[in-house]
């Protein structure tokens, strides 16, 4: 069976964050809220920096 990599859609768009992409692409990629990638970028990222 081959080995297929799966990432949910908030590491999806943790990546698409870092890359720079717009709010927008992301949210339509995703299908996560604003409100969502807001936290995602306040707690995972921000913090890390």
């Amino acid at each position: 069976m081959p080995d297929i990599k799966t990432t949910s859609s908030r590491d999806r768009a943790k990546e698409m964050m870092i890359a720079g992409e717009s709010w927008d692409k992301i949210m339509q990629e995703t299908k996560l809220r604003l409100k969502d990638l807001k936290r995602i970028q306040r707690d995972e990222i921000t913090s890390h920096f």
